[in-house]
This record gives C-alpha cells, sequence and structure tokens, in this order.
C-alpha cells in the first residue's frame, strides 16, 4: 500500500526526513532503509557507516520557532524506539549499532539546519 502524506505536519516530517538522508550521505553514511516497521514501532532510518549500523529517529520543525522539534521524544517514545531498533538488529544479526535523534529546521529560501544527538 502507498502511504499518503496529507496534513502539514506529516508533508513537513516527510521533507525533514528527505533532507536527512541527503545530510547522512554527505557525512559518509549509506543509508541502507527508511520507515521501517516493526511489531514495536518505527525507524525512520537506518544507515551503516563503516561497520556500524546506526538507527536514526527523526524529528522536523521550522526555523524561528519558539518549539524545539525534539520535544516531542517523550521518554515512552525513545523507549519504543530502543526496543524497535534492538529487535531489528537482533533480526538482523547486527552486532554494533547506535541509536541517535536527528533534528532538521527547515525555513523558505534558507539552508535547513541539521543537529545529531544520541538518544541512548
Amino acid at each position: 500500500m502507498i502511504r499518503m502524506f496529507t496534513s502539514p505536519t506529516q508533508v513537513l516530517g516527510k521533507e525533514g526526513e528527505q533532507v536527512a538522508v541527503k545530510w547522512l550521505e554527505k557525512q559518509g553514511y549509506r543509508v541502507v532503509d527508511r520507515n521501517v516497521n516493526n511489531i514495536f514501532g518505527e525507524i525512520d532510518i537506518i544507515a551503516q557507516k563503516g561497520h556500524t549500523c546506526y538507527f536514526f529517529e527523526v524529528k522536523t520543525g521550522r526555523q524561528g520557532s519558539w518549539f524545539n522539534p525534539a520535544e516531542n521524544l517523550t521518554q515512552v517514545k525513545i523507549r519504543k524506539f530502543l526496543i524497535s531498533c534492538e529487535h531489528y538488529a537482533l533480526v538482523h544479526t547486527i552486532k554494533e549499532y547506535h541509536a541517535q535523534g536527528i533534528v532538521v529546521l527547515t525555513s523558505e529560501g534558507r539552508e535547513p539546519i541539521v543537529e545529531i544527538f544520541d538518544i541512548a
């Protein structure tokens, strides 16, 4: 089934994921998969750099907004994300991995700001 993104928030999130993928590739990561669902939740981006696998949760917002999109990462969401990562690593026999977040701040006519941070 094709996933349709219709709300402004969903469209912004999809744009942020695209920016994050391009940014990761410029940093030397190889994107392996995107929007991977399992019984525990979703992993936005799975990438590899060297022998290490990286799981990314992407949060997107607008530059100049009073709200930091990383604040949407509640303890419950972080826990679900980490369990999803552990499940994926177990199923795919990945021994070395990191779970990280990416904040993307977009603005019309300006270069997006991308920041990466450790979740666990």
